[in-house]
């Protein structure tokens, strides 16, 4: 019996891939496993196909780099009002006096107040360095009405207080020390006192705003009372055209004037040169005037400038003081 005959089976074609393929996907499991991540195959490079890089997003106005700090950076204080809300309520150019003109001798005499300081050394600075003459008035209670009243007559400056009065708009903030019709007149009498407290220097005061106030004879008396014991004057700022200020101080026996001139109802350099061309001109014409301007506007830097058109025109700059009766 022939023997049977053994041979060496082959294995099929596909066997090989199949395992291969079983090996691969198990350490690729692995992977996972033990990596937490397949790292991603090498694609070919192809410059013409890369995608390009997307674009930043624009930074909002909250993320933009901020401007370099100065070492010596301080909280600034604040803004400066960049006009008087109550120029509607009292012409630019008031009108003459009741009364007639007192007979004068010698030059036309003008005096310029500058309203509104307290906000700001550097602006009231700017007033301080005109070298003639001339008043600051001076806000109650900001964070540089001391230094301000403290500052000014050692530089030749003359300081009055410029007392927040009620307009007629109640939504006009008064800010610190406002008086307002609704005070008793203790109560008025107390704030002018602690608005004066905080301008040391004052040697008398102006009304800021005030349309409503000033013509509230009641106030107006209350107020004018505290001028009378301190022996300061008032000046109207004549806000409104129905203002009784002046008149109470004049019946009071208070020293008093009434405002000629808005100098800078408009901050713009043309507008106030031509209210000091008309300052001028009621000056020659009445033999004085009194005119209010702002610190923070072009108002001291055109003042300089036209100083040599003054002294042309005979005129002399003097502190308001001079010029109230």
């Amino acid at each position: 019996m022939a023997g049977r005959r053994t041979s060496k089976r082959r294995a099929p074609p596909w066997l090989a891939p199949l395992v291969a393929g079983i090996v691969i996907g198990a350490g690729v499991a692995a992977g996972i496993v033990i990596g937490g991540h397949i790292p991603p195959p090498h694609a070919p490079h192809h410059p013409a196909a890369a995608r390009p890089p997307a674009p930043h997003p624009p930074l909002s106005p909250a993320r933009k780099p901020a401007a370099p700090v100065s070492p010596n950076h301080t909280v600034p204080a604040p803004s400066i009002p960049r006009q008087n809300p109550e120029v509607s309520q009292g012409p630019a150019v008031g009108p003459p006096p009741e009364a007639p003109p007192v007979p004068w001798q010698g030059r036309p005499r003008v005096a310029i107040i500058f309203d509104d300081a307290g906000y700001s050394m550097r602006t009231a600075r700017e007033v301080m360095e005109i070298g003639r003459p001339v008043t600051i008035s001076v806000l109650p209670d900001l964070p540089f009405s001391t230094a301000i009243a403290q500052e000014a007559p050692a530089r030749g400056v003359q300081v009055i207080l410029h007392l927040p009065v009620q307009p007629d708009n109640l939504a006009i903030p008064l800010g610190p020390g406002g008086i307002t019709v609704d005070m008793s007149d203790d109560a008025i009498q107390k704030a002018v006192a602690a608005d004066l407290a905080t301008v040391p220097t004052a040697v008398g005061a102006n009304n800021h705003m005030g349309s409503r106030g000033t013509s509230d004879p009641r106030v107006m008396q209350a107020v004018i009372e505290v001028m009378k014991a301190r022996h300061l004057f008032f000046v109207d700022s004549l806000t409104s055209p129905h203002s009784v200020a002046a008149r109470i101080a004049q019946q009071m026996g208070v020293a008093t004037a009434v405002r000629a001139v808005f100098l800078d109802n408009q901050d713009e350099e043309s507008y106030v040169r031509g209210q000091f061309h008309a300052l001028i001109k009621i000056a020659q014409s009445r033999g004085q005037a009194v005119a209010i301007g702002h610190v923070g506007k072009v108002t001291a830097r055109v003042l300089r400038e036209m100083l040599p058109e003054f002294d042309e025109a005979g005129l002399q700059l003097v502190t308001v003081s001079e010029l109230v009766r």
